[in-house]
């Protein structure tokens, strides 16, 4: 004995079709990265982050790092950026003359109003007194 299913009528179906379309939208509208952000790290940090995408399936992002020190130091670098992950972007540059690729790590907060922002090999940027590193907030 076989249990009857319910009949598919066209308004549970349009009601199911509307239901799956705007779970599907809240899943991908996550909160956006580009913005500017400001903080400290060793000094005042500076971080703007432009998305520069011309296709809709390939996020591209051109990030510009600005830090100072008073009387001390100042840096900044900027390029295209790489998304590692939905909250992540790294920063690759080479400096003319350098053996060394300064990479800037940015670390997104879940609702992207703040970022941890870490450096590796960046001194031909900023100086040995200066650093990209800090916590920044959304301005």
């Amino acid at each position: 004995m076989s249990l009857p299913t319910p009949a598919l009528t066209r308004g549970t179906f349009h009601a199911a079709l509307l239901a799956l379309l705007c779970f599907s939208e809240q899943a991908q509208s996550e909160p956006r990265l580009e913005g500017r952000f400001q903080g400290r790290g060793e000094g005042l940090l500076t971080l703007r982050v432009a998305d520069v995408s011309t296709e809709p399936n390939r996020p591209e992002y051109y990030v510009t790092t600005d830090t100072a020190v008073p009387n001390e130091c100042t840096g900044s670098v900027g390029g295209l950026a790489t998304l590692i992950n939905p909250g992540t972007l790294r920063l690759r540059q080479k400096g003319e003359g350098s053996e060394q690729t300064c990479e800037v790590t940015l670390r997104f907060s879940p609702d992207r109003s703040r970022v941890t922002m870490s450096a590796q090999n960046c001194s031909d940027y900023h100086g040995m007194s200066c650093d990209f590193a800090g916590a920044l907030k959304r301005r």
